[in-house]
Order: C-alpha cells, then structure tokens, then sequence
C-alpha cells in the first residue's frame, strides 16, 4: 500500500488538510448544523478528490474508535451506558483514549494509520483523466492529451489511457502508435503492451503490436524497455534516437531492429518502406491494412527478403505486384484474403 503524500506537500499541510475535515466532520453531528453548512463543505469536498477521501475516513474512524471502546470496556468487565450527553463525551474519546492507556493508544493509532494509509492508496490510484481509443480498418486518428502530449493511433488499434496524480499510463492492445511524450520528470509516462513496458520522460517513439512481435522505434529523446517488466531479473534497455528493439510477446527474448529518421513514423504518410523484411511480416502488414488474412502456404516462404515500397492505401495492389518481386504465387481467397504459395 502507498502511503506516501504528494509531491511537495508539507508535514503541517497534511496535518491542517486532516484537522479540517475532522472540524467540518465533527460539527456536522452537532444540532446547529445548518443548510449553508452543508453547502459550503460541499464546496470544501468537491475543491479536491483528497478532501473526499480524508473526510470518508472521518467516519470509518469514529466507527473503528467505537468499536475499540466497546472492546475495552469489555475487557474491563463493563459495557457503557448510554446517557445524556454521550455523543459529546464521544467526542472528547481521543484524548481519554491516549491518557488512559499506552496499548490501547497504540491500537488506535495503528487504526487511524491504515485509515489514513488507504486515503492516500485511493488518492494516488484514482485517475483523473480517461480515454480508451480504437481504430477501424481504414481509420486513424490522432489525440491530443491534457499534458500537450499526443499519440496518433494506426489501423485496427485499441489504446487506453489512465492518468493518476504521480503517473502516466497507456496500454497499446493493438494496432500501432506514434507517441510524442510532454517532458515531466516528476510524472513518468508509460506503455504497457502484454508482457511488455516503456518508460519515457520526453521523447517521440512508435510502437507496433503484431501477433509475432512488439516492435518499438525512437525517433528522438529516450526510452526505457523492459521485455518482461514482471521479471525482477530482466534487461532493461536504454534506446534512443534512431535505436528500435523487437521483442517476442512470447517468449521476451528480444533483438535490434533499424530505425531510420524517415522510419520510425512511415505509416502516417500513408507509405510503408520494407527493407530486406521477411515476407511473414510483410504478410501480416498487408493483413492489417487490408482487414483480412494474408496466408502463407508454405514455412520456406517466412523469410524471403522483401524489398519495396507499400501505399498502405492500396493493400490489395501490393499484393498482385508480390510475383514480380519474388518468386510466388497469389492467389484471392472467396472472403477476400490472399494466398500466397512458393512458385
């Protein structure tokens, strides 16, 4: 559990935050409490999501103090009356509390500790800002986050964006993404895919999920790669500019891959360019842009070397020039996939 206060905020800021929501908690039960009390807390709860949360934990307390002082009286083989003025006495409980015994001082503390400790926990895991984001065949679309960051999302994508008080955190569950991250190096921003994380600060980079392979290309700044950030273990790589890793979501084993300056972001000019790829991956770009399976026939086909240039507009084109390319063969399928087979 996180237990730590925001950045920046003071000791005696903490401490004035909790003895003002336990004045505004404690006149609340009084009779004179009246509409524009409630108006002006109201305000007061709704100025910051930690008012909220510190004042719900106001009442938490007072049960778990109730609870405690039953439990002592129990144990002192009595059980409190219930007489005029007892509310008020209640109230005054804390401070009896401490003076009457060291373990049952120690008991409440550690009480009001974990109530506190659980404001904090749902301050900081409480997202301020959401957005899931997809894309359709044929569709991009670009996004423009609270930060001044952006992320411009490719064909068939489906992203999720979470921003907390200490973090950033994007998932890519599919599809490609070209991010350009606003520099906060006290508020890291992150990408999860699979098994998978990046950590930037400032940086523009592309990430590609394929069934084979998680790719990430840098185009500037830095970014951090864990291939298996579940692993305590595992390699963290350091890319930058112009640096690109492939990793297998399977396996996490990870090799170098070129990212060119004209590269990393190729796709958002609607023209890919394959250098010596291997026609499996080419195979699954088409598929991605055309919206139906590309086949291979044969496993002497996977690697053979690709090089050309693809208008991602016109999938199925590409597909017809393969043979004068590589010796293959294509052939369309009734649902509107291609075939291709060794020639």
């Amino acid at each position: 559990m996180n237990k730590t206060p925001p950045p920046g905020m003071a000791p005696d800021i903490l401490v004035a935050l909790h003895e003002a929501a336990a004045e505004r908690f404690t006149r609340r039960q009084e009779p004179g409490w009246t509409g524009a009390d409630e108006r002006e807390l109201d305000a007061w709860l709704q100025a910051d999501p930690l008012h909220r949360e510190v004042f719900e934990s106001m009442a938490r307390t007072r049960q778990l103090f109730g609870s405690l002082r039953q439990f002592r009286a129990e144990q002192q083989g009595s059980t409190p009356a219930m007489r005029p003025g007892a509310a008020t006495a209640s109230r005054r409980g804390w401070r009896r509390a401490v003076a009457r015994g060291p373990v049952f001082a120690s008991i409440l503390l550690a009480a009001v500790l974990t109530l506190a400790g659980g404001g904090w926990y749902a301050w900081d895991n409480t997202a301020r800002y959401s957005l899931d984001a997809s894309t359709a065949r044929g569709e991009t679309r670009s996004v423009d986050l609270p930060d001044g960051s952006r992320i411009a999302l490719n064909v068939d994508s489906v992203l999720r964006v979470r921003y907390y008080p200490r973090r950033r955190e994007v998932a890519l569950d599919r599809g490609e993404a070209f991010f350009e991250v606003k520099a906060d190096a006290a508020w890291p921003f992150t990408v999860d895919s699979g098994r998978s994380q990046l950590k930037v600060v400032g940086t523009a980079f592309n990430v590609r999920v394929a069934p084979s392979r998680l790719v990430v290309k840098v185009s500037e700044g830095k970014v951090e790669v864990r291939p298996d950030r579940a692993a305590a273990d595992a390699p963290v790589l350091l890319l930058g500019a112009q640096d690109g890793v492939s990793i297998d979501p399977v396996t996490a084993r990870h090799v170098p891959v070129p990212a060119s300056a004209d590269g990393v972001d190729d796709w958002r000019s609607g023209q890919l360019r394959f250098k010596q790829r291997p026609l499996i991956e080419v195979a699954e770009e088409i598929a991605r842009y055309l919206g139906r399976p590309v086949t291979l026939t044969g496993p002497e086909l996977a690697g053979m070397p690709i090089s050309a240039y693809f208008a991602t507009a016109a999938p199925d084109a590409f597909v017809e020039l393969l043979p004068d390319l590589v010796p293959v063969r294509v052939q369309r399928q009734p649902g509107g996939g291609w075939m291709i087979s060794p020639r």
